[in-house]
């Protein structure tokens, strides 16, 4: 059995792409020894990230997530027991503003924060999936 959870959050003032990198460099390393997978989104001072592995190690990340300085205003928009993950494979995927192809914007109505009224759990779950497995923008 797997937990996959879907969250977006504040970026911290002053947090920037490379505090990001730097997020998934250490995460790489963490998830790869707890098989968690997911994809991670930076994007106009928000970060969404999907996450996904065994619940326990899914809710022990997310507690520690919660606590980070990095971001605020925490918003858990999906908590699932899929069958398969989404992210198989997929340590940690990362996607910033500019390597996101308008048209994904364009595809998923994208709205800076992702406001609750227009993206729910599946919708932020379909927007980190299509960011980060449709490639980079060339």
């Amino acid at each position: 059995m797997i937990l996959r959870i879907a969250y977006v959050s504040r970026a911290a003032q002053g947090v920037t792409e490379r505090d990001a990198f730097d997020i998934i460099r250490v995460a790489h390393n963490r998830n790869r020894q707890h098989d968690l997978s997911g994809g991670l989104v930076f994007i106009d001072g928000h970060f969404v990230q999907v996450l996904e592995g065994m619940p326990f190690r899914v809710r022990d990340r997310f507690d520690r997530i919660v606590c980070d300085p990095r971001h605020s205003d925490v918003d858990l928009r999906l908590e699932v027991q899929p069958r398969e993950r989404l992210f198989e494979g997929e340590w940690m995927a990362l996607r910033c503003a500019h390597e996101i192809d308008a048209g994904v914007l364009n595809a998923h109505g994208y709205v800076p924060g992702l406001p609750t009224s227009r993206f729910d759990g599946d919708a932020v779950v379909g927007f980190v999936r299509a960011c980060c497995l449709a490639g980079a923008v060339a």
